[in-house]
């Protein structure tokens, strides 16, 4: 009972950190999306290669960045055991990230200086963030709305979704085939960076009778990616109930993942199930439900 309680509670702080950055991200994608032909600064926000949000060339341009970077992170922990050259990639990350979620929110609500004050609280959340490793969750949540926000109104629906299987499918191969997936995941846990959102209970071994550290751990990608594609469904017919239809599809999805892992204490690949049931559940709900 112990033991259920306590991973329970474990599940509930991984939902609520993911729904904070699903929503916190579709809220600045909307944004994007609704105000870039009034903003020209949000319109060079658009990663597409060529801006073509369209083009189903840029899925597969982003999935060949995606495994670049793994192979370079996976050379990088194999070959470098320091902790500075993680630290500066998280924090030029979340910099970046953060400026592009306040300098947004800023701009939409007339903020005055809005790109001076989108400056000024990135630097000092990544600056605490550098200095203070247990503001690991809040950073994480902040860079995977912007990241996720950014990709979502780069990408219209279609690519969106090829290129969600694409990374589906080099998902489940980097845990159950390769292993590299798990092995990156373990070397960055180590090193408490913004990498994941993290939920630690304490709970009393059957073993030894002793209180032991328990961490139940989601990737910021697992956030990243599900948050894109709700706002890419977003940009379909303008309608937030499309997003909403992913990110509880999404939610489920990952639920289900949280709870195996939970009662079998093992890795397993969450954008696969989470990706299928967020486009299973948009599919429903444009089906039956929407305009």
């Amino acid at each position: 009972m112990i033991k259920e309680v306590f991973g329970l509670r474990r599940i509930r702080k991984i939902l609520a950190f993911f729904l904070a950055s699903q929503f916190l991200g579709l809220t600045v994608g909307a944004i994007l999306v609704n105000a870039a032909q009034f903003y020209p600064e949000f319109q060079e926000l658009n990663v597409a290669p060529g801006g073509e949000s369209s083009s189903l060339l840029n899925p597969a341009i982003f999935l060949l960045y995606v495994l670049f970077g793994a192979v370079v992170m996976v050379l990088v922990l194999k070959f470098y055991k320091g902790e500075l050259l993680f630290k500066l990639i998280e924090a030029s990350t979340l910099f970046i990230a953060a400026n592009v979620v306040f300098f947004v929110l800023f701009a939409w609500f007339g903020v005055p200086m809005d790109w001076v004050w989108a400056v000024l609280i990135s630097t000092t959340i990544t600056a605490a963030k550098f200095f203070k490793p247990e503001l690991k969750n809040l950073a994480a949540i902040i860079a995977s709305a912007g990241v996720g926000a950014v990709f979502g109104f780069s990408l219209d629906i279609v690519p969106a979704v090829v290129f969600v299987a694409g990374l589906s499918l080099y998902d489940f191969a980097s845990v159950f085939l390769t292993g590299h997936m798990v092995y990156m995941a373990k070397e960055l846990g180590k090193r408490n960076l913004a990498f994941s959102v993290a939920a630690t209970e304490y709970e009393v071994s059957e073993e030894t009778g002793k209180p032991e550290r328990s961490t139940l751990e989601l990737g910021t990608g697992d956030m990243v990616i599900p948050l894109m594609l709700a706002v890419s469904a977003y940009k379909i017919a303008l309608n937030p109930f499309d997003s909403i239809a992913v990110i509880f599809g999404a939610m489920t999805g990952l639920f289900l993942v949280l709870w195996y892992v939970n009662a079998k204490r093992t890795f397993l690949p969450a954008l696969p199930p989470i990706s299928f049931c967020a486009l299973l559940s948009l599919m429903v709900f444009r089906l039956f439900l929407g305009a």
